[in-house]
């Protein structure tokens, strides 16, 4: 889990009494290769974790970051303009764009804190993170679905929900959904994966699942953390589970569910669905047919457009 090793990097480096700096980016455009919320650590001997962004950008920061520890300042802001021809401070990129990186320097007296914010990613329990000029604070149970800056110059805030990372959670452990739960461990989501049969090979062999839930399939619903760090894939082995899977989760509030299947047996389920009461304006926040059209066929290519949508939606 990349999040968890990253904070385990720098505690471990706050727990040897070493200075560490971290850079989140606050705000970005679309075009800034570094996207809000992406984070870097950097330890006193130069050693990173993480990316804001890359390039030239990202080494001068560097530099700046290790000059700053070296002083008795503890807090810095950087407003970067991606252009050449910017009147405003050019970050050496010229992809257009722009792009705000806060830098905070954490010692031993924020140990504790880093220490809360890895209990809380092993044990999936949501915190809010606040930083601003004078705070760097860490606390239980957020509201928060997405960041929040605040950029009034002098008096900024960056807030964000850390603890409940990005959660794939995969219905049906056949053939496609090992290849997505894979792919999905592998883009750094939590994966929990979900089926109504312990004995299948498939499921035996999935070695990248976080979690394995053994259920019947009505009661899946009941196993969703909702919010907008959570994704549900639907990849049970018939039409007939689809349905009570799909019924069992549509009312849920997350960012994603994708359900697999022809158009014929899609419009099979929602008929069967709209018989048993379920209302028909639900259907339309369902990824159906699941996947970003690229003519996938074997399960991995499957999983790859797979992913790709779900990315997408993620970083809309």
């Amino acid at each position: 889990m990349v999040a968890l090793n990253f904070w385990n990097f720098i505690f471990a480096e706050l727990k040897a009494d070493k200075k560490i700096a971290i850079l989140i980016v606050a705000d970005s455009s679309n075009s800034s290769p570094g996207r809000q919320g992406f984070k870097m650590a950097i330890a006193e001997n130069s050693e990173v974790f993480g990316t804001i962004g890359g390039g030239i950008m990202e080494n001068d920061i560097s530099e700046f970051t290790l000059d700053l520890m070296s002083s008795e300042n503890d807090t810095a802001i950087k407003r970067l303009f991606h252009s050449n021809t910017s009147i405003h401070q050019k970050s050496g990129l010229n992809c257009g764009g722009r792009q705000t990186i806060i830098i905070k320097i954490l010692t031993k007296k924020h140990l504790t804190k880093i220490g809360h914010i890895i209990e809380n990613l092993t044990q999936r329990k949501k915190g809010e993170l606040l930083i601003s000029e004078k705070d760097f604070i860490y606390r239980d149970d957020s509201d928060l679905t997405d960041i929040q800056f605040k950029d009034d110059k002098e008096n900024w805030e960056y807030k964000e929900q850390v603890g409940f990372i990005e959660t794939a959670y995969v219905i049906g452990s056949g053939h496609i959904g090992l290849a997505v739960s894979k792919i999905m461990k592998l883009c750094g989501f939590y994966v929990v994966v979900i089926d109504n049969r312990a004995e299948v090979y498939t499921v035996k062999q999935n070695v990248y699942a976080d979690e394995i839930i053994i259920c019947k399939y009505n009661e899946v619903g009941s196993k969703i953390i909702e919010g907008n760090k959570s994704f549900i894939i639907i990849t049970t082995s018939n039409y007939l589970s689809d349905i009570v899977a799909l019924k069992s989760v549509i009312n849920k509030n997350v960012k994603y569910i994708g359900l697999m299947g022809s158009k014929r047996k899609i419009k099979t389920i929602f008929n069967s669905l709209t018989e048993e009461g379920i209302d028909k304006k639900l259907f339309s926040k369902v990824h159906t047919p699941i996947g970003l059209e690229i003519e996938a066929e074997t399960p991995e290519e499957i999983a790859v457009s797979i992913a790709a949508e779900i990315i997408k939606v993620k970083n809309s």
